[in-house]
């Protein structure tokens, strides 16, 4: 793994391809601390680089000696002290040696930075006006762990897409922002759908949801197949945003225009039912179908597109939680869950047989729910469960933040399901009025029980199934027996439903389980905390208390 990760950052940094990279690596013993070498015919740079995959440890100033000595050596072509790595390729370096107008360093690490000693060390090195080959140069590249985290994540990021469409009766507008609007070929923008697939609604809010019996998406098909020639005036149109639009030849009445960041924002179902209407239908005749195509440009790095996003996607029915897919934030967890082979999805589209596991949105909101500390989220998620995926709602900002990893994100869900399916047995056998409490008490049950797993869960590793069945087990049984006998306490004449939307009352029952099943009813902390305060409604204090004294599984 270590000889792969100077690979990676070749690969990376010089845009070379893998088998390449992992060609230029030299690392074993002996080898000077140069662990790849590669050069650049074309720029006539030579490359040499030094990688280190712990993460526990800086990178030392013994290790920047070390590589700085193998510098020397490698420059000085002295091979005979170099493993057989580099000996097999001396005829190769010598040319490279011979040639190349300057020598780069560069230095790769994934632990706790670089050492002040080790980078006054390497500073010295390149800036020593005596230093005899003055082809080294004094910019050093240094390739760190968030360095490595964002090419990682990259390897799972859709590419932009870039195109040449043709526009018929075209205008525009200069400013604020370069527009462009004409009439396209729906033909053309269905192939774009058949080449690219989901990676052309990146920028949208949903993936293609599907025509079904009845709906807009059905009449789209309908009309297609009825009226292609009419298409044009009973449609509403497709928005696009690009991060450049350049006009390039005309040619029989149209003009093309060459697109780079091309995605559409608004019209994904007209464009994806006229691909399954040719797909299920090949002999289909759309030619003759025309929709007026509005252009917007846009910086690439910039928020305008999820404004006119949001504006523009009224055609279907939209929920409350599309809009989640304009935070960035879900994106870097569905680059992050993809590295560990799990499916996650934000935007709604049409179900789908794939053989890796899936996440969905909705799912991971009420898992990292319970993980949260909130005592109140509980009642809410079976009050008000659309808030927790509301992205404009400061609850569901607290729970999708830039630091959520995809590791913690897979971990909850499993976890949670987990929960759920040992509850859903206990529903299942056991007697009534009990499984009554078993079927309404999950979210609270779930946020005391999921808490105690918290160190593992976010931790770095993925959980097995296996392991949290197994570490759960006993922990599950006794929180379940105090959940039904403190609900004959403090649940009596309650419905069982009504009684768990009730934020106050569910508060109350997750305490009082905790203070019985860990034996605190004479603790003294516990009695100090339970005193009411107005600032303190459902006694948070008390609440994070007590999950601290029940302890890690």
């Amino acid at each position: 793994v270590s000889r792969a990760f100077s690979a990676f950052v070749f690969q990376k940094i010089l845009g070379i391809d893998a088998k390449t990279a992992a060609e230029m690596v030299v690392d074993d013993f002996n080898d000077n601390g140069i662990d790849a070498i590669y050069y650049d015919s074309i720029n006539k740079t030579l490359y040499l680089i030094q990688s280190k995959l712990q993460a526990t440890e800086q990178f030392s100033q013994d290790e920047a000696f070390a590589f700085i000595q193998g510098v020397r050596l490698l420059v000085g072509q002295e091979f005979d002290s170099f493993n057989e790595n580099v000996k097999a390729r001396i005829t190769e370096i010598e040319d490279a040696l011979d040639h190349c107008d300057v020598i780069k360093l560069m230095i790769a690490y994934v632990g706790d930075g670089i050492s002040e000693h080790a980078y006054n060390a390497f500073q010295q090195f390149v800036d020593d006006e005596d230093l005899e080959e003055e082809r080294i140069s004094e910019e050093i590249i240094y390739f760190n762990a968030l360095d490595t985290e964002r090419q990682l994540r990259y390897e799972q990021a859709i590419k932009p897409i870039n195109v040449k469409l043709k526009l018929k009766e075209t205008g525009k507008i200069e400013e604020p922002r370069l527009t462009v609007y004409g009439v396209a070929r729906l033909e053309d923008l269905v192939k774009l759908h058949t080449e690219h697939g989901k990676a052309l609604y990146e920028k949208n809010i949903r993936y293609f949801i599907g025509a079904g019996k009845l709906g807009v998406n059905r009449a789209i098909k309908s009309t297609l197949e009825s009226d292609p020639k009419n298409f044009f005036y009973l449609n509403n149109g497709i928005t696009a945003v690009c991060n450049s639009i350049q006009p390039k030849k005309s040619k029989g009445g149209y003009k093309d225009y060459q697109l780079r960041g091309f995605s559409i924002i608004n019209g994904a179902q007209t464009i994806a039912s006229a691909a399954e209407l040719k797909q299920n239908n090949p002999d289909a005749d759309i030619a003759q179908a025309r929709v007026m195509l509005t252009l917007i440009q846009v910086n690439e790095e910039g928020h305008f597109h999820k404004e006119v996003t949001r504006s523009r996607n009224l055609q279907n029915p939209v929920d409350i939680a599309n809009f989640a897919a304009l935070d960035d934030v879900q994106e870097k967890i569905r680059q992050e869950m993809a590295l560990y082979g799990v499916e996650y999805r934000y935007r709604p589209e049409i179900a789908k047989y794939t053989s890796l596991p899936v996440i969905e949105i909705e799912e991971l909101a009420k898992a990292l729910a319970c993980l949260a500390q909130d005592i109140d989220y509980p009642g809410r998620m079976k009050k008000e469960p659309r808030i927790f995926t509301d992205a404009e709602n400061e609850i569901y900002k607290s729970l999708f933040v830039p630091e959520l990893t995809g590791s913690t994100a897979i971990n909850a869900v499993y976890v949670y399901r987990e929960i759920q399916k040992l509850l859903t047995r206990a529903d299942k056998s056991s007697p009534s009025p009990e499984r009554l409490v078993y079927r309404h008490c999950f979210y609270a049950f779930a946020s005391i029980l999921i808490k105690r797993l918290k160190n593992n869960i976010t931790g770095p590793n993925i959980l097995h199934m296996q392991r949290i069945q197994q570490d759960i087990s006993v922990p599950f049984d006794e929180l379940r027996q105090h959940f039904a006998n403190q609900y004959i306490i403090v649940g009596a004449g309650s419905a069982h439903h009504a009684f768990f939307k009730r934020i106050g009352d569910t508060a109350n029952l997750m305490r009082r389980v905790i203070i019985q099943c860990h034996h605190l009813g004479e603790d003294e902390g516990v009695n100090a905390l339970q005193t009411y305060k107005m600032d303190d409604p459902y006694y948070q204090k008390l609440f994070n208390y007590l999950i601290g004294k029940a302890g890690q599984i």
